[in-house]
């Protein structure tokens, strides 16, 4: 990392890891935004709905446990870079109370035409370590 907290492209190493980052999802915070953005579906707000559809609680939205991700590598990488892509694939559920704990990994470092990125490889886990979200994010250090 320089004097700014950013890290340096040029220390960057394929397989370098990122630093963990856990996330409990909370009732109070996930129902603010799913008032703010008007999401209706009740598999995201009704308990009883998602039992129904054999879910044993509330499914948090795949759009909202999808903005950790952007924002785990934005604060390793500091404003020195920008997210440039991601490929996202969910698996299982992520409920709401549940603690997932994101963890990333450098998988590429390429340097050329004047584009300078990386590609990371982030998991998503719950308490019991079973994957529930996985995606590869191209980092921008140009």
């Amino acid at each position: 990392m320089n004097a700014k907290g950013e890290v340096n492209f040029e220390l960057i190493q394929q397989g370098d890891l990122l630093p963990e980052l856990q996330i409990k999802m909370e009732r109070e915070t996930y129902f603010a935004y799913n008032r703010l953005i008007k999401n209706m579906n009740p598999l995201h707000s009704d308990k009883s709905y998602a039992n129904r559809l054999g879910y044993r609680d509330i499914v948090v939205a795949g759009v909202y446990t999808f903005s950790f991700i952007p924002k785990m590598i934005e604060d390793w990488a500091g404003a020195a870079a920008k997210v440039s892509g991601i490929e996202i694939k969910y698996g299982d559920p992520i409920y709401l109370g549940e603690t997932i704990t994101q963890q990333a990994r450098v998988t590429k470092k390429s340097s050329a035409g004047g584009k300078k990125l990386i590609e990371c490889e982030v998991l998503v886990r719950d308490h019991a370590g079973a994957l529930l979200t996985s995606a590869i994010v191209v980092v921008d250090f140009s």
